[in-house]
């Protein structure tokens, strides 16, 4: 498995507050099987990037200290962009192993933005196309699903977090992740971790959820296939979205019985 969104390095943004916590967090990304790691953090404002040179160094440190640990993950290096008008992203750290093909960016959590969709469509003019990370936990498309749909026909790809598929996000964010699902509208898993308690760094539970309600083929898509495409920045045809229709009753039974089992 290949995570595609976490936040691992200590005392960058709210993830861990030290390097023992990080470590406890690649020990637990090994135990659960995850191979690869995006190391994505928070860049609330342009002002951010002033702090790329640390996150670099930060970031070379852990490969040493992963090496040393007999931890055979392979780390990628990109941001989680907090939504703007002027999101910059020619710095190293602004798109995934800066290819200048994806980006991941994140949305308010009480709506969508009203400039977003004018901004995706002027970079995407120049070859650069959005992540929008966990779409399933913004109020805008939990009530209007819709929005997901309308973001995907314009090109871009939706990232969904690991808990919420099994419910660690609350029964309103796990519904709407299961009809994002069932409409062709996730691209990507990430665990979205930030610790080993809370926001751990797993996937492995959301990924049998996923093989089980949708199929194995499914699940490596999003769990390997895509996040290896994103990385190395090659392109790839998602599956061609479907209208957004209303929960199904009984298919978080069955995603229950999966991840329990």
């Amino acid at each position: 498995m290949i995570d595609i969104h976490a936040h691992v390095l200590p005392q960058i943004d709210d993830g861990p507050a030290n390097w023992e916590e990080t470590m406890a967090m690649m020990h637990q990304a090994d135990e659960d099987g995850i191979k690869e790691v995006s190391i994505t953090h928070h860049i609330l404002s342009n002002v951010d990037y002033g702090r790329e040179a640390e996150i670099v160094a930060k970031f070379e440190e852990l490969k040493k200290r992963l090496e040393l640990a007999n931890i055979d993950i392979k780390l990628h290096l990109g941001s989680e962009i907090y939504s703007q008008p002027d999101m910059e992203l020619h710095h190293r750290i602004s798109t995934y192993d800066d290819n200048k093909k994806y980006f991941l960016v994140e949305f308010p959590m009480q709506g969508v933005p009203r400039f977003v969709a004018d901004y995706f469509f002027d970079v995407s003019t120049i070859g650069i196309t959005p992540v929008i990370a966990h779409p399933e936990r913004n109020m805008g498309i939990i009530r209007n699903p819709e929005h997901a749909y309308e973001f995907v026909q314009r090109g871009a790809l939706l990232q969904m977090n690991a808990g919420s598929i099994v419910g660690r996000h609350g029964e309103p964010v796990r519904d709407t992740a299961i009809v994002l699902l069932n409409s062709n509208l996730i691209h990507l898993v990430g665990s979205d971790a930030h610790n080993t308690r809370r926001r751990p760094m797993k996937l492995r539970d959301a990924m049998h959820a996923v093989a089980e309600g949708w199929g194995e083929a499914r699940a490596r898509a999003l769990f390997f296939d895509n996040p290896k495409k994103i990385l190395e920045g090659t392109p790839f045809s998602p599956p061609e979205p479907l209208l957004v229709q209303p929960l199904k009753k009984g298919l978080w039974g069955t995603l229950k019985k999966a991840f329990s089992a």
